[in-house]
Order: structure tokens, then sequence, then C-alpha cells
């Protein structure tokens, strides 16, 4: 059964059906290397990155740095929708390599944090990439790529599953880029002094496409730390940071990362909640109680990814021929579409 779209929190009046039924955001730029590169431009001399030491790079810095890493790509052959494997501290360094993957023209391929050596490497294997960044940097004659078009390979994120195997998620460029909006608009990100603690690891959809690439895109700050993950309780995370914005939400690898939001005003009334569909997101509940407002959740919209890689059977198990996504979480929907979660796919 699929629930009514145009929830009347965190409306974003930009995105329109399109004749495939999805809705889609429109005057999106073609790729991510190019929205990344005007947003360096016309915040170049803004502080774009902080580490756990205090240390900072201005997006001058940053892209110099980062570009110089693609040009040494591009020498060892690294050529365009190449899959790079980045396996980097979370830090600086990371997230150095990984835009240098983008700037050359390449696909960062990120393994799940929990991935041992072994399963890097069979990552390695399955996704066919040409090389792995997992020692230091390469460096080369600075170098960008002329970018790629919507519908091309932008990001795969490597999941684990239920049974504690891994599952490659593609996301097109169109798929991140309507994640970046989608949390723009939603948390306002567009302004001075807008700064993100990433409080989830950087190779994860929640840390890259959510926390980290929204901020870099409209000229905000990002708070790194060299740990895979901040694990602070919340009240000290509040305490520490009294004038953030803390909300909960909802989304998965496969959703790009977004999907459920809660508006803060609504966290005492709802406090069992996850959300509201954000983004151009849809949900559906799929079972027999769906009608009553309970059963498998069920997303599309246009952050939503297209297949898993190179994965066929698993692909048709998930996805539909019209677009949406089965999650395997079990949940309510009440009349003013919030949505609680009753159970969680095991992953």
């Amino acid at each position: 059964m699929e629930i009514p779209a145009g929830s009347r929190w965190l409306r974003d009046d930009r995105v329109t059906r399109r004749d495939s039924g999805i809705l889609q955001y429109d005057c999106l730029e073609p790729c991510l290397a190019e929205l990344l590169d005007r947003s360096a431009l016309r915040f170049a001399n803004r502080v774009a990155v902080v580490d756990r030491c205090g240390r900072a790079l201005t997006y001058r810095e940053l892209w110099a740095a980062a570009a110089r890493v693609a040009g040494g790509l591009l020498d060892q052959g690294v050529g365009p929708a190449d899959r790079v494997v980045v396996c980097q501290p979370n830090g600086v360094r990371w997230l150095i390599g990984f835009l240098g993957v983008v700037l050359a023209g390449g696909v960062p391929v990120l393994p799940d944090p929990s991935c041992s050596p072994e399963e890097a490497a069979e990552i390695e294997v399955h996704s066919g990439a040409v090389l792995t960044l997992d020692s230091d940097l390469p460096d080369g004659v600075a170098f960008l790529d002329g970018g790629a078009s919507p519908d091309e390979l932008a990001v795969l994120y490597y999941v684990r599953v239920a049974g504690g195997g891994l599952r490659g998620v593609e996301l097109t460029n169109t798929n991140v880029l309507s994640t970046i909006e989608a949390v723009a608009h939603a948390m306002d990100l567009v302004g001075d002094g807008v700064r993100t603690v990433l409080t989830a690891p950087l190779s994860t959809a929640v840390g890259c496409s959510v926390q980290l690439l929204p901020t870099l895109a409209f000229g905000g700050t990002v708070v790194v730390s060299g740990s895979r993950v901040i694990r602070a309780p919340w009240r000290h995370l509040r305490a520490a940071f009294p004038a953030s914005r803390f909300v909960r939400g909802w989304g998965v690898a496969e959703t790009g990362g977004i999907g459920l939001l809660l508006p803060s005003e609504h966290r005492f009334r709802h406090p069992r909640s996850v959300g509201v569909p954000f983004g151009g997101i849809e949900v559906a509940l799929l079972g027999p109680d769906a009608e009553h407002g309970v059963g498998e959740l069920l997303c599309r919209g246009p952050s939503v990814a297209r297949r898993y890689w190179r994965d066929p059977c698993a692909t048709d198990e998930a996805f539909t021929d019209d677009g949406w996504f089965r999650t395997g979480d079990q949940v309510r929907i009440d009349d003013e579409g919030f949505v609680d979660q009753i159970a969680v796919r095991v992953s």
C-alpha cells in the first residue's frame, strides 16, 4: 500500500514527478565533481575541514591536495569510471584520497568500516577496482576530469548484509546529488558558519553522502575524527555543542543514506518515531496488515539506488521494476505519516 506523498513537513517544491513516476529534483549539476569544484572556487578562502588536533585546510588547500592526488592517479592509469578502493584512516587523508578519485573521474569504492583486510581484498576483486589507496596517496600534476553524466556511477558502497556478507550498492551522480540537495534543504545548510561534526565513519553513506558532501557543497566546515566512529552519547554531544541542531532519522546506503527525518519540534510528541519522508522519498507498506499501517517499509525516490553491483539475484529480490526498494524493516505509519520502527533488518 502506497502512502500519499507530500508531507506538510520538510516539503521541497523543487521535487517533481517524472514520466517514470518517481519524484526527481530539477536543475541538478551533471555530476558530483562539477558541484564540488564550483563549491571550491566559490568558497576558496573558507575553512573546509578541521581534524581532531585542530589542523585546518581551506577549500583552496583541500582542492589543491585532491587535484594532485587526481594527477597521481592519472599517472597510474586510472581513467574515467575506473573503480578505486579508498582504504585510509578516518580523517583528512581519507577525504583527500576520496576527492582525488572523484576529480580523476574515477568511482570511489568504500568498504564497510567493519571489513577485515581479507574482505577488503575481496571487495577489490568484486568491484573490478584498478587500484586500492591503502598507503601513501599518489602525487602528480594537478588534474580535474571533464565530468560525468547524471546516470553514471558516482560511488560504490559495500555494506554488510544478513549472514555477514558484503554487497555493493551503486549510487549514480543523480542519487548522490539528490541526497545533497535533500539534506541541505532539510537542515538549512545555506549560509555562513555551518559546521558539521562527523559522527559516522566517512566510508558509510551517512558519513559521506549525508554529513560530509552536503557540508562541502554549501561551503561549510567538516570536523573529522581520526577514529572510525564517534561513540559519545547524545547528551554529551549536546553538552559539547549546545548551539548545534540534533535530529533523528533513518536511512540506508540503498536509499542514499537518507529516507526519513524527524523534525525537532515533533521529537517529544512522537518519541518512538524515526521521522517522515523527505527529499522526494516516497514510502509504501508491504504485507497483510499494510492497510492498517503496519508492514515492511518500501522506499523510492531520487536518491534510491538502482541495483546492487554485479548481483542480479539480490537486485531482483530488493528492487522492484517500478523503483521501490524493499528495506526489510517492519514499521508502523500513523495517519500523519510518522514512521515508527518495529523491527530492523539484520545488516
